[in-house]
């Protein structure tokens, strides 16, 4: 199961954190790459809930840029759009290296910490 919706009865894969952070989506549209402006919330170590102005079909690659707070590492990673409502979009994290799963795992932490 990907970063989308539950099922009654599911539980997550992953702790949801509501940060808000700036988000540079690229993404291929009609034969060319486009880089949009973003707001991401909800980041987990496997995703996170992507707001851009227009809808992306679920499915469609894209290619993630953005930097978390409290860690000083931009991080580009590629993700899939799992789900949409309008212009929200469930976003999974595809492939991440040793180093942005790592980057993803502490920041997370840190953000539990903060939320307790």
């Amino acid at each position: 199961m990907g970063y989308g919706m539950l099922k009654e009865g599911q539980s997550r894969r992953w702790d949801r954190y509501k940060i808000m952070i700036s988000v540079n989506v690229t993404m291929m549209e009609n034969g060319r790459y486009i880089t949009i402006a973003g707001q991401a919330s909800d980041v987990s170590k496997g995703g996170l809930r992507l707001f851009v102005t227009r809808t992306i079909d679920e499915g469609t690659s894209l290619m993630l840029q953005f930097l978390l707070p409290y860690y000083s590492t931009q991080l580009e990673i590629k993700g899939v759009v799992r789900n949409r409502d309008g212009f929200t979009h469930g976003v999974e994290f595809i492939h991440p290296t040793p180093d942005q799963q790592h980057i993803l795992e502490r920041s997370c932490d840190v953000f539990s910490l903060l939320r307790d």
